[in-house]
């Protein structure tokens, strides 16, 4: 066990009201029967140290379920899943899907609102128990295992001073997070924008069973298509070679609060002063009803905006410096609350910001904008009729980067994400009607989407906007060459 065991996938796993049973022996394990014998399923499991488990297992569906981190459980089922503990592993499980025709997909922490990786029939490789971190703290470089949780990966290279830009909730596994491109932190000063980016190399399995190593020197169309591809790319990543930074010496944050009305205001702010701070300055906004007011209440009454900044500095006087522009804007001394002079770290921020993604019914959607004004004025029309109990939309300067050549090849000045959360399952046909309506209005504004954060199932047609069409082209021409055979789904929807 790694010393992130606390934060490590296999202990939030076992810790998680929907624990996945690992089987360490094959006979005697609750929550494990081994394949029947002298079936398929049984010569693999005899090939691999980790589980399999096939739709005829009594706890298929406990299995089938704990796939998703969410309560919102895509009604699609695998015939086969496979938990693996080893790279080893992949590979003898890409083998013996590709020789019995088996379609297959990749998850590790389920985070997919869409649920992308589940699909009907075929294979599911869980590849959240490869979680192991190597750090060459001298190089600023470090080798992490998919199954990694991004808190962990802060974690570890804290003790190096050393970090890199993760996901803004901790408990993402690393995996599919920079797959998809990556909207992480501070990536407008570190990494062109997204955390892909400082992925210098990985190691994957390809669709024949080959482990290889890509970049931007070997198998650099296989490294193309991984640095962006997510759930569209047709391999197994098993490690990830990462170019890490300096880390700051203290993370200086205020957040802002304000009424409803303030909404036109405050994106103004964001669209013409946040640009002028230094590049390591990181601001959002997000618009959250207050938990104590009636569903009911006018908007005014119920919602409130929040404006949060974080510089990345390496003092607290330079923190101060970096947003001093920010707080001398007009807006500010009108915020009903305010929290200033937060003094913060990578593990306050995880915390504060875990708290607001609880095991509920989730889903959300995505654009990347450069118009920032009309974006939010579309929205303010349609926030009153969420049916969803607790909609949370967020605007995140993005900055003005110009993309490395690579599969990720969409992005604006700003990422415009909303996010629906409900309590009970009669709730959810009515809260996907209303976002699919809310994102049709919201492509005019928009030059595409972030794949990671798509709904994929709600607007499958869309998929192909996440990338240019010159990416769009070339994914599917590296998938013909390094997957003749079709062994990988692609993308939701998608034939």
């Amino acid at each position: 066990m790694s010393k992130l065991a606390l934060w490590s996938r296999r202990r939030f796993l076992k810790a998680s009201t929907l624990s996945v049973p690992v089987a360490v022996g094959l006979t005697g394990t609750p929550g494990f029967s081994a394949p029947f014998e002298g079936s398929a399923a049984a010569d693999l499991q005899k090939r691999i140290v980790g589980t399999v488990v096939v739709k005829d297992d009594e706890h298929y569906e406990t299995w089938r379920q704990a796939m998703i981190w969410q309560r919102a459980k895509a009604d699609r089922r695998p015939d086969m899943i496979v938990q693996v503990e080893r790279i080893e592993d992949v590979q003898e499980a890409v083998r013996f899907a590709a020789a019995g025709r088996m379609k297959v997909t990749t998850r590790c922490g389920g985070h997919s609102m869409a649920a992308c990786f589940l699909r009907n029939g075929g294979m599911l490789i869980d590849v959240s128990r490869l979680d192991g971190i190597v750090v060459d703290k001298a190089a600023k470089q470090a080798v992490v295992g998919p199954g990694v949780f991004c808190r962990g990966l802060a974690e570890r290279l804290a003790q190096d001073d050393l970090a890199f830009p993760g996901a803004h909730c901790g408990t993402v596994p690393i995996s599919g997070f920079l797959l998809g491109g990556g909207v992480g932190l501070n990536t407008n000063a570190w990494s062109h924008g997204m955390s892909v980016f400082a992925v210098k190399a990985l190691d994957i399995v390809t669709a024949d069973g080959r482990l290889l190593r890509a970049s931007e020197s070997e198998n650099a169309g296989l490294f193309w298509a991984a640095r962006g591809g997510g759930p569209g790319l047709f391999g197994v990543v098993v490690r990830f070679h990462l170019q890490c930074f300096d880390a700051p010496k203290v993370i200086w944050g205020a957040t802002y609060t304000f009424a409803f009305t303030e909404l036109d205001e405050v994106t103004r702010v964001m669209d013409k002063v946040v640009p002028q701070l230094d590049s390591d300055v990181e601001v959002l906004i997000s618009i959250a009803a207050l938990p104590d007011v009636a569903e009911d209440a006018p908007v005014e009454q119920r919602q409130r905006i929040y404006l949060d900044a974080n510089a990345f500095a390496v003092s607290e006087a330079e923190g101060r410096r970096k947003l001093a522009l920010l707080q001398r804007d007009p807006l500010i001394p009108r915020a009903l609350d305010r929290v200033e002079n937060r003094a913060g770290s990578f593990d306050r921020y995880y915390s504060e910001n875990e708290a607001a993604f609880p095991q509920g019914y989730w889903m959300g959607d995505s654009i990347w904008t450069d118009r920032p004004m009309e974006a939010i004025a579309i929205l303010k029309r349609h926030i009153p009729d969420c049916p969803a109990p607790r909609g949370t939309p967020l605007l995140l300067y993005m900055g003005t980067n110009t993309l490395p050549d690579a599969a990720c090849s969409r992005i604006g000045r700003f990422y415009l994400a909303y996010y629906l959360e409900w309590d009970e399952p009669n709730q959810e046909l009515p809260s996907r009607a209303y976002c699919r309506k809310v994102f049709k209005e919201l492509k005019v504004v928009a030059k595409g989407s972030y794949i990671n954060e798509m709904d994929q199932e709600g607007r499958p047609e869309d998929i192909h906007d996440c990338y240019s069409p010159q990416a769009w082209a070339r994914l599917a021409k590296l998938r013909r060459q390094w997957d003749p055979l079709g062994v990988f789904h692609g993308f939701y929807g998608q034939s």
